[in-house]
């Protein structure tokens, strides 16, 4: 009989958090089991007995479930089964999505866990173990309920955990964790990072800090910081991220690339660079990509990291307007700064990628002109990474949506993010990535004198299906061939890597295109 089995219904085993406090449990002594369902959105109704059969086996006492907004509908689902099956054992959720509404995730699950869950759960568990009654459990700090007359209620916070060094490293493949295949549950081996894992399992990511500079309007980072007080950036020792990544290497699958996510590494003191690089080249020696602002980036930071082994690099533009950046994101930088990070950029030899966020109502036609040229002036060879803007939960953007009637208050929007609309500017912003620099020009000068011409409609649509099919993955070939020291033998082999991370049209997309137009 396990303490607790921990779930995670995204579908991929991606997930750190989860992973991380399975781990930390376990080392305070619970009996904790890892489960990840990354195909669960594909089941029947009839087809879920094996999972079944794997919760009564292992009768856990509590159920815990991570889960973003995305999520929402799976952990749901998912909650309802467990309580068919294990009626007296209690689900408690968390995530993101748990944190920014507590309210509607206590309507589904027992107990929802609100900020950093570690020292809260271990509360939780040492109560449920002894015996106690919900009434004790409705004590533990971050938890939010409704009590049995029907009131809501969320408990104060345990504070912020500073020293980051006391929880446990992750691990590639954590003791007692498993995977639903589709008809039963495994033990997580390697050939599941293979087939679960983005990348095929060979990107490994890490995380070397808590926090986030920054508080953009559409960030989750913002809701944090006003839950807490504060949300300064907390960050691991050197020792305790290599220690880690030692680790990854030797359990595998092989590692080809190591992809640091915090929110800005290059944020980091210069004096923690400076060791986290020595230590790095000397120890660890596997290519890595890192997360950069406009701000941040600087020719002291670009020299150690790539020399390093830093081969790829990504900063956020978000939008090439600057009222879109300070007025609407409240990111304070403007197109300008963000061309003079990208020149230096450009002179080391790193692959490059920006972040672009696209269908959002709040911008005029000019904004996205705007991006268009701030984009066409960037130098390149560079990716773009385009995401169309969800109102998350928690979020001042969300608000601001709700209150000028872009939105209903409990409306929801769970498509993928990368799924953004092929307007006419949105495909123009695309093709300036790659076209010359007077062309994206010429374009935006005919568009801003005609705004609803069809001819310069028709012109972007071929425009872009060029793009899309040649100068797309022709840029990616010369960007890998860059950032892997002008091998071509090893761009090659890494090149299918990058399908995902650039989003490159399939042979499917390809036909879809010329058939449909989209």
């Amino acid at each position: 009989m396990s303490d607790v089995i921990l779930v995670s219904v995204q579908p991929n085993l991606d997930i750190l958090g989860l992973k991380g406090l399975h781990l930390f449990l376990r080392e305070k002594g619970f009996d904790s089991k890892l489960l990840y369902l990354p195909v669960y959105k594909s089941y029947s109704n009839n087809s879920r007995n094996h999972l079944k059969d794997f919760l009564k086996k292992e009768s856990p006492k509590v159920i815990g479930i991570s889960l973003t907004s995305e999520d929402y509908e799976v952990a749901e689902d998912f909650t309802k089964l467990v309580k068919d099956v294990l009626p007296e054992s209690y689900t408690v959720w968390g995530g993101i999505e748990a944190t920014t509404e507590p309210e509607k995730c206590a309507r589904v699950a027992d107990f929802v866990c609100v900020g950093e869950g570690e020292m809260a759960l271990v509360d939780f568990l040492n109560i449920v173990k002894k015996g106690g009654r919900r009434e004790e459990l409705e004590e533990v700090s971050n938890m939010a309920f409704f009590t049995e007359g029907g009131e809501f209620r969320c408990n104060p916070l345990y504070p912020l955990i500073t020293d980051l060094d006391s929880l446990p490293p992750l691990r590639q493949i954590p003791v007692e964790s498993y995977v639903d295949v589709g008809n039963r549950v495994e033990p997580v081996g390697v050939k599941h990072l293979m087939s679960y894992k983005r990348y095929r399992g060979q990107v490994y990511k890490i995380m070397t800090s808590r926090g986030c500079p920054y508080g953009c309007a559409y960030c989750c980072n913002r809701f944090l910081r006003n839950l807490y007080g504060k949300w300064p950036i907390r960050q691991r020792s050197v020792q305790h991220v290599i220690r880690e990544l030692e680790l990854a290497v030797r359990e595998g699958p092989p590692i080809l690339y190591v992809d640091i996510i915090d929110d800005c590494f290059f944020a980091s003191d210069i004096e923690y660079l400076k060791e986290f690089c020595r230590e790095y080249k000397e120890k660890i020696g596997i290519p890595f990509i890192a997360k950069t602002t406009a701000r941040e980036a600087s020719h002291e930071r670009m020299q150690l990291l790539v020399d390093a082994g830093m081969t790829w690099t990504n900063m956020g533009l978000q939008s090439g307007s600057d009222r879109t950046c300070l007025e609407i994101y409240k990111r304070p930088t403007k197109s300008e700064k963000f061309i003079e990070a990208a020149k230096i950029i450009s002179q080391y030899p790193v692959g490059i990628y920006y972040d672009i966020i696209l269908d959002n109502p709040f911008e005029t036609q000019e904004d996205l002109l705007n991006t268009a040229v701030t984009l066409g002036k960037t130098p390149g060879p560079f990716m773009p990474l385009f995401f169309s803007l969800r109102f998350y939960p928690g979020t001042e953007l969300r608000k601001q949506a709700v209150n000028e009637g872009l939105i209903k208050e409990d409306e929801y929007r769970y498509e993928d993010i990368f799924l953004w609309n092929s307007t006419p500017e949105n495909r123009l912003i695309r093709s300036a990535c790659f076209i010359p620099t007077k062309w994206t020009l010429f374009l935006v000068e005919k568009i801003r004198k005609k705004p609803n011409s069809n001819v310069w409609k028709a012109l972007i649509y071929i425009l872009d299906l060029f793009t899309r099919t040649t100068l797309m993955p022709l840029t990616a070939l010369r960007i890998i061939y860059i950032s892997r020291k002008r091998s071509i033998l090893d761009t090659l082999r890494v090149f299918p890597i990058f399908f995902h991370a650039t989003h490159l049209p399939s042979v499917q997309e390809i036909r879809r295109f010329l058939r449909l137009g989209t």
